[in-house]
């Protein structure tokens, strides 16, 4: 069955981002996500962005039910060892709520304005991410007093002595974003998940299901985009239309039209939805992280489509 996670806003304050937090809680998605950013999208002042692992932890505080996941985590920014210990403390502390939803960064700038190092080729930023799961695995599942030594060609540890262990057993889901050929071989070697970063086309999606070499293990396959949904359908088509009109873009590939961006996110009555969320689950894609434009969609959707994911 599908679950859906959104995404928060913290662009539009910290007190608005807790009670978006809480709600998402108290309705009943699966998840919430924050952008890991350092710098930049859409912040021009000194108010943000807010460092994604201090906001999360303190969200993992106010909510009991909902899980934790970024869009998407930068591996670069934290060393990969902390990376494990920040990310299998967090689980402890909120109880196996943790989602460890990991990319290979897109932005040098941000690097380069806070003097972080970054490996500049895609393929070798891949390679690094790769490391960092290879990594993230030994220390979750050979704890202290075990000690890991790691010896790659970007990420190492000698004689580490891990700990805390993650509340989650093995460890907690690993989610890889991105959707290059390089991706898609860790997310086939080493992950539990894939997030379409770039929304996430059916044929793309079709041509990675189809490889030989998928795994047969359970895989979540996220796609991100935006819903609508109404008791009366034309006031969804008014709502996505508003929304369309204000960032035809969204997260991800850009809708050439307005019929075209209906067609492509999630818009209509209840049952149209359930419709389209069918439609996405006969492809393959058993989650959905969706994006809302303002309170009253998130309540909508709470109302109008999670009840009957549930039945």
């Amino acid at each position: 069955m599908v679950k859906i996670g959104l995404l928060l806003h913290p662009e539009r304050g910290v007190d608005p981002v807790f009670e978006e937090a809480r709600q998402a809680d108290q309705q009943g998605f699966d998840s919430i996500w924050l952008g890991d950013h350092i710098m930049g999208h859409g912040y021009t002042g000194p108010d943000g962005p807010l460092d994604s692992f201090t906001l999360m932890t303190a969200l993992g505080g106010v909510t009991s039910q909902t899980r934790l996941a970024w869009s998407i985590l930068n591996p670069s920014f934290r060393y990969p060892a902390m990376l494990a210990k920040v990310l299998a403390t967090l689980d402890q502390i909120t109880k196996g709520r943790v989602i460890c939803t990991l990319g290979a960064g897109s932005v040098p700038a941000e690097h380069k304005a806070y003097n972080i190092p970054v490996v500049d080729d895609h393929d070798a930023r891949v390679g690094y991410a790769r490391e960092v799961v290879e990594l993230l695995k030994e220390l979750w599942t050979h704890p202290a007093p075990e000690t890991v030594s790691f010896n790659g060609q970007y990420v190492k540890t000698q004689d580490l002595a891990f700990a805390p262990e993650p509340y989650q057993k093995p460890h907690p889901p690993i989610w890889l974003g991105g959707e290059s050929d390089a991706t898609i071989r860790n997310v086939i070697d080493l992950a539990d998940g894939w997030v379409m970063l770039t929304r996430g086309s059916s044929e793309r999606l079709g041509q990675v299901l189809a490889r030989p070499d998928w795994p047969t293990r359970p895989m979540t396959i996220v796609r991100m985009l935006r819903m609508f949904v109404a008791e009366d359908g034309d006031s969804a088509v008014a709502e996505a239309k508003a929304s369309f009109e204000k960032d035809p873009i969204g997260k991800g590939g850009a809708a050439e039209s307005l019929d075209a961006f209906i067609q492509r996110e999630v818009v209509g009555t209840p049952d149209e939805c359930m419709r389209r969320i069918a439609e996405l689950e006969a492809t393959g894609v058993n989650y959905l992280r969706v994006a809302f434009d303002n309170e009253a969609q998130q309540d909508s959707v709470a109302r109008l489509i999670l009840p009957r994911l549930d039945n």
